[in-house]
């Protein structure tokens, strides 16, 4: 058997030595492929039972999650490596008490939702008929001890179902509806970067904590009647940066001190993002948000974000129920660009309650001087079926005037009168999803170069001080604040979808 072995090797020796047929290139190089990341063990393709999992999912394959729950331990972690779909069965509930990653890439996304629900984007659709409201699951809720969510180039859909279960998840009780993403430690990384959120019945994401970088994601259709798009509450601090923001039922984005405990104060800027179409499925009148909100003691930047057709403004002070103010010393509101189709929207635009916001709105479009507000102006608290318009002198010359110029959508928005319920429908079918629409600015429009640039992403989630999150496999890529309104910035930067 030795002989056998001596005489193969020497065989194959000889043959490597031998002059080769054909003859190699110059200009010939070799690319040497790099591995898939990979942590810890493949997990097995196919269906996923209820219980604890870690490692890897490889990258080409579907896994069934067919359990409730899907558990990461503390201390393991579950990679989801590119192309990969995870098939949320209903009402299960995926737990994050460690590490959950998934790097797709912008040829090859992720998945995780309820594979065979299709999306239905028309005009006029009733909500209440609309697939994106039928919760499905519930969705991925980060424990106390989850010490990062990494979400890159993902599709995350279909959540908001009840828990059927007292899930073994801090503020996961049996019976309530859940949030599509729920993160809660004030030590820990949450990041979700060029990825997607499609159909809630609540908030998109909630934070009670932790260092975040939310940045050139689409958020479309979230919340029903209720519910915010990102909200962020008491230890927060972050980026909410080249979102695009479509249908969403109160705010958007979302900056409040609210909550207790030794954390640090709520602190996140908000820039370059684009709202359509929201605010409007919102069943409470009066000066709710719909685009972008400070309030009770937060704090943050607000800069150069583009509001189209949404129910208000930007939203910053006291509001129904005589909400607490922001820290309005430490938040600045400018360059920001807001468009509405009707006089009743634009007269909506400055909703300025007396005595809780004293700093000057630098908007660019329209300014506050076309407006002509009087001194001491006054919200009144009113129904916007009501006919009874806010006490602006200019309302109706400024609607449907300074069109942003996007290359694909059409302004005025076909919607005939401007009541609270066709509204909604029509908002609710605005969606981008596998659509034509397109919302980058062409040459010409006004809100080309019209932001501003003068201050750094909050970024703390990228410094090595603060964070953990140093690993260049999965650490996100932050982009700076751009010139340009919106997320689509004429240089090619911002949002990617």
């Amino acid at each position: 058997m030795k002989r056998i072995s001596f005489m193969l090797l020497a065989s194959a020796v000889a043959l490597a030595l031998l002059p080769s047929c054909k003859k190699k290139s110059s200009s010939e190089t070799t690319v040497q492929s790099t591995p898939a990341y990979q942590i810890g063990q493949p997990i097995s393709p196919g269906n996923l039972a209820a219980g604890s999992y870690k490692g890897t999912m490889t990258s080409g394959n579907t896994y069934n999650l067919t359990g409730d729950p899907f558990i990461i331990p503390a201390g393991d972690t579950v990679l989801i490596q590119k192309n990969v779909h995870v098939c949320v069965g209903p009402n299960v509930t995926i737990i994050v008490k460690g590490v959950l990653i998934s790097l797709g890439t912008q040829q090859d996304p992720n998945w995780i939702t309820a594979c065979g629900t299709n999306k239905v984007d028309l005009i006029g659709l009733n909500p209440n008929a609309d697939p994106a409201y039928s919760m499905k699951w519930t969705g991925i809720n980060c424990d106390t001890t989850c010490t990062l969510l990494d979400l890159q180039w993902t599709h995350v859909e279909f959540c908001g179902a009840s828990f059927t279960q007292n899930e073994p998840c801090n503020g996961c009780p049996s019976g309530t509806t859940s949030w599509s993403i729920f993160f809660q430690n004030g030590k820990g990384d949450c990041i979700f970067t060029d990825s997607w959120l499609y159909g809630g019945i609540d908030d998109a994401v909630r934070f009670a904590g932790g260092r975040i970088y939310f940045a050139r994601n689409t958020i479309e259709k979230m919340g029903l009647l209720g519910g915010d798009g990102l909200n962020a509450k008491h230890g927060t601090q972050g980026d909410m940066a080249y979102n695009l923001f479509v249908g969403m039922c109160t705010n958007s984005t979302k900056c409040s001190d609210k909550g207790s405990g030794n954390m640090v104060q709520c602190n996140i800027n908000m820039y370059n993002n684009t709202y359509v179409d929201c605010g409007y499925r919102n069943s409470q009148y009066g000066p709710r948000g719909s685009d972008i909100d400070y309030e009770q003691g937060g704090r943050g930047l607000c800069y150069n974000n583009l509001i189209v057709n949404c129910r208000n403004g930007i939203r910053i002070g006291m509001g129904l129920n005589q909400i607490p103010p922001p820290d309005t010393t430490n938040t600045i509101v400018g360059y920001n660009y807001i468009y509405a189709d009707s006089g009743h929207e634009v007269n909506q635009m400055y909703p300025v309650v007396a005595g809780t916001w004293t700093k000057p709105m630098a908007y660019v479009i329209p300014t506050q001087a076309q407006f002509n507000l009087p001194t001491n102006f006054y919200w009144p608290c009113c129904n916007p079926n009501s006919g009874n318009d806010l006490p602006y002198n200019d309302s109706t010359s400024l609607a449907a005037v300074n069109k942003p110029l996007f290359k694909n959508f059409p302004l005025p928005e076909p919607v005939a009168g401007f009541n609270l319920s066709a509204i909604a429908s029509v908002e609710t079918g605005v969606a981008v999803t596998g659509s034509a629409y397109d919302f980058h600015l062409m040459p010409g429009s006004p809100g080309i170069g019209a932001g501003y640039a003068g201050f750094r992403a909050f970024a703390n989630i990228t410094n090595p001080v603060t964070s953990d999150v140093t690993n260049s496999n999965y650490a996100p890529t932050v982009t700076q604040p751009g010139v340009d309104m919106g997320c689509y910035q004429t240089n090619g930067s911002g949002n990617m979808h």
